[in-house]
This record gives C-alpha cells, sequence and structure tokens, in this order.
C-alpha cells in the first residue's frame, strides 16, 4: 500500500510565440518562427519538424475581418521543416497592385477545417507526445503591412494543466493520470478571439512532458466546487482528486498542481481535503497584479511547485538600487549603492511550500520579519512572497517608524549562496515617518546583488556581531572577505 499527499499551487502565464515571415523567392512568403522569454507553443521549446500551420491573408481593401471563405487567401498550408515555414503549394504572395498589403491570421495546428468561426477538439487521449502537442492551439494576428517580413506573435489558445509527482521509489511504480468531467470542445471566434469550452463533459488523459511531470490540453471552462478533476493511478489503483471551490482554466493559462506518493497506508490531502489550493490568489494577496505586471519588466518571478530549498542565511553586498519607481521624489537612482542585507530564510515546508523570513539591515538600524509566506519555482530557481512588518530607528526624531510590506524574493539557489538575487518591494503601510524618510504608500522599489552572488553566511547574533562567509567547512569573516573578492 501506498499514500498520496497532494499539494498544491497555480501557473498563469500568458505564454507567446513569436515568429516572422521569411521571404526565400520573390512570391511565396514563408514563415521563421523565433521565440522570447516565455515564447513557446505546447513543447515549451520550439515549433518541431513537420508542425503545419493554416495561414490565411486577407486584403485590407474589403476589410481586415476574417470571412469564412473568399479571402485574399485562405487556409494555406505550411510545413515546418526545421527552419522555417514554407508553403505546401504555392504559397501566399503580394500582389504589385495590393499597394495596401495584407494582413495575415495564424492558426496551428493545420486542419482542412479550420475556419474564421469553428469548433476545435482537443485529443483526449493526449498520453502521446504528438496527440498532445497537436491538442494545443494557437492563434496569430499580423496587421496589413506590405512588407514581406512581418511579425507574428502566437498565443497559447486554451488551458494546460500540468502535474509533478513527488516521493520515494516512484520510478517503480506505473503512474497514469487523467483528467476528467473537463470539456474537450472549444467554440472559436478569430475575429473575436474568443475560445469557450463546450458540448459534454469527458475525461483526458494527461502526457508525460518531462521526468515525473505529466500535462493536458483543455477548453478553457470553469469546473464547479466538489467536482472530481484528477484520477491518479498508481500500480492499477485509483485516487480521485476534487476542486473544494470552483476552480477556472482560462484560455492561454496554465495550472501547477503537486502530488506526493508516500508509504503511508492511507491517502492523506492537505486541508480540507482539497488538493488545489491556488498560488495565484496567494500572490494576489500579497503583490496586486498590476503591480505584479510592473515589476516583471525589472526582475524574474519563478512559477511552479518544486522550488529548491532555500533555508539558511545570505549576505546581499553591496546591493544596487535595479529601479524605483519614485526615482527623483526620495527614490534612488539606478545603480545607486545602498544599505547591505543579511536575509535568512528558515522553516520551509516542501509540501505546503511555505517559509518564513527575516531581514536586517547591516547597519543594524532596519529589521523587519515574515511569517508563513510562500515559495514557488522549479529546478534551482525560485521566487519567494511575503507580507513584513518592521520598524526603522530615526534616530534625528527620536521616534521609531513602523511600516509594512509586500516584498517578493527571486533567485537562483547554488551551494554558495543564491546567484542574482533580486528582491522587490512595496511599501502597504507606515506610522511616525515625521522626518519623511521611508518611501511612500503604494510604491514599489527594486534592488539586487551587485556581483551576482549573495554567499551563505551566519545570521548576527546582534546588531553588530561580525558575520562569517561560509564555504564548506571553512569560515572566514565577512570583513576579510569581503577585501578578498
Amino acid at each position: 500500500m501506498f499514500g498520496v499527499l497532494a499539494w498544491s499551487c497555480t501557473q498563469e502565464n500568458n505564454e507567446i510565440l513569436t515568429g516572422q515571415d521569411k521571404l526565400t523567392n520573390e512570391e511565396s512568403v514563408n514563415f521563421l518562427p523565433s521565440f522570447g522569454q516565455g515564447g513557446t507553443r505546447a513543447t515549451e521549446t520550439a515549433f518541431e519538424r513537420g508542425d503545419e500551420i493554416s495561414v490565411f491573408a486577407v486584403d485590407p481593401n474589403t476589410g481586415t475581418a476574417l470571412k469564412t471563405s473568399g479571402n485574399y487567401a485562405d487556409n494555406e498550408r505550411y510545413t515546418y521543416d526545421g527552419s522555417i515555414f514554407t508553403a505546401a503549394g504555392a504559397g501566399i504572395s503580394i500582389s504589385n497592385a495590393n499597394t495596401a498589403g495584407l494582413a495575415y491570421y495564424a492558426v496551428y495546428p493545420y486542419s482542412a477545417s479550420t475556419s474564421n468561426r469553428m469548433t476545435f477538439s482537443v485529443n483526449k487521449d493526449q498520453s502521446k507526445y504528438s496527440a498532445y502537442t497537436k491538442s494545443d492551439l494557437c492563434t496569430a494576428f499580423a496587421s496589413a503591412t506590405t512588407s514581406k517580413e512581418v511579425d507574428l506573435t502566437f498565443s497559447h489558445r486554451l488551458s494546460a494543466v500540468s502535474v509533478t509527482v513527488r516521493g520515494a521509489n516512484i520510478a517503480s511504480k506505473r503512474i497514469q493520470m487523467k483528467l476528467t468531467n473537463v470539456q474537450t470542445q472549444a467554440s472559436v471566434n478569430l475575429n473575436d478571439n474568443t475560445f469557450t469550452g463546450i458540448g459534454e463533459l469527458g475525461e483526458v488523459i494527461m502526457c508525460p512532458t518531462a521526468t515525473n511531470t505529466y500535462e493536458a490540453i483543455i477548453a478553457p471552462q470553469t469546473i464547479a466546487a466538489k467536482t472530481n478533476l484528477l484520477v491518479v493511478t498508481v500500480d492499477g489503483e485509483d485516487h480521485t482528486f476534487y476542486v473544494e471551490n470552483d476552480a477556472s482554466f482560462q484560455s492561454g493559462k496554465k495550472k501547477e498542481y503537486g502530488i506526493e506518493i508516500t508509504d503511508a497506508e492511507i491517502v492523506i490531502f492537505r486541508g480540507d481535503i482539497n488538493p488545489w489550493g491556488t498560488e495565484d490568489e496567494r500572490l494576489d494577496n500579497v503583490v496586486p497584479p498590476e503591480i505584479q505586471a510592473r515589476i516583471e519588466q525589472y526582475m524574474p518571478i519563478y512559477t511552479g511547485v518544486n522550488p529548491p530549498n532555500v533555508e539558511g542565511c545570505y549576505f546581499l553586498d553591496p546591493e544596487e538600487t535595479v529601479f524605483c519607481e519614485d526615482q527623483g521624489q526620495g527614490g534612488y537612482d539606478p545603480g545607486t549603492i545602498v544599505v547591505s542585507n543579511y536575509i535568512q530564510f528558515s522553516n520551509q515546508n516542501m509540501q505546503t511550500n511555505t517559509l518564513d523570513y527575516e531581514e536586517l539591515g547591516a547597519n543594524g538600524r532596519s529589521y523587519s520579519v515574515g511569517r508563513g509566506a510562500f515559495i514557488s519555482g522549479s529546478g534551482n530557481n525560485f521566487s519567494a512572497f511575503f507580507n513584513t512588518v518592521g520598524e526603522y530607528s530615526d534616530e534625528e526624531n527620536n521616534v521609531t517608524i513602523t511600516y509594512k510590506t509586500a516584498l517578493l524574493i527571486s533567485g537562483t539557489k547554488t551551494s554558495e549562496g543564491i546567484l542574482d538575487l533580486y528582491n522587490a518591494f512595496v511599501m502597504v503601510e507606515k506610522n511616525n515617518d515625521v522626518g519623511g524618510i521611508i518611501m511612500d504608500v503604494n510604491v514599489f522599489r527594486i534592488f539586487r546583488d551587485q556581483d551576482g552572488i549573495s554567499y551563505n553566511v551566519t545570521w548576527p547574533a546582534s546588531r553588530t556581531r561580525e558575520v562569517y562567509v561560509e564555504k564548506g567547512n571553512v569560515k572566514t569573516p565577512w570583513s576579510k572577505y569581503a577585501k578578498q573578492k
């Protein structure tokens, strides 16, 4: 017998592809895909040889809306040869008389029935990788242009579900996963960019896309509370999971969940037998979504349910300003060196992905603490999110300023410390700031370790005690180590 322990969080990303057509002769347009950050199809890496897309061209003189038929070009099939998409037939050419150029619509995967309004069905058995990728509906639109090098941006239009398995001896177990009570068809309107789940509920067998990870594509939909959603079969024995509350699976979004197989005699679920707690809701409670979007312009935010263990103390020195929203109004200019900080992570729970946090300024004048916050990520990359309360000693006005902040820390864990450590914080509330020393409420600032690594150190026993860098079994006083860097 064995048990299954479930933990959960949600990864919701608008995953897009970028592409650019490449002219190989004077008449036919071929498409050359390129992939930026987050720019992937279902493969999570790139298009594969043999992938086919439907391409439509619209003459703007007759309007850019895509018609069911009678467009400048209708459903031309293009095939990926490993470097570019080439036309199966004559392809699309731009007439010299067409001075307004053409607008383009593109759809993956190719189908002879692709149209401006259609019903798209995912494969109900996605256990084979080819069936999984061909379920990943992607579309693109390019405004009218006379250029023969047209940028295309493909977006995922359905919803992805990912489940990762943890536990001892799982390599020796026979595991199958399937989604149940889900809509497998979507009503598609390419002009309105609407993609809505329709039809009867069914099952989808998930694909093993990586070691101990299973994924599937379903139509955008909402699963009602108390509905069974996931069936995990381990060595012939089924374990069923349901959603405690309504669960929304949105167009272009991915949700990640986790399962842990143990040697227990029973199945144990975290919380109220609800394995589907959402990371997205926890993040939104710490950093408002509109601020998250602005922060991601200056630092990475890593999502996922398999973050590394980051427990320990680290020294950010020198700490450099990346961006201050209040630059010129109290905020620092980019590149400004600020007071270095010690940070400490503790009590990390690998099932609920929570941990505690402390921060101490190297000058001993500021200290803050966060409890029961959460961490996301995968591999060695992580992001940790905290609501912190802190204090600052305003010696000039003889007062102690108290404050609350929303804090976000991202980096890559190594044996020596944390690489590329960024921290961003938003001022939520402050009191007693008579001198205007602390940043304004609802403003965010972002900093990083300038030399690229925040070393493992010992947490100071007091605010003035020397700290030590830990490398292997050797401890070197920071005052000495800093001179050697």
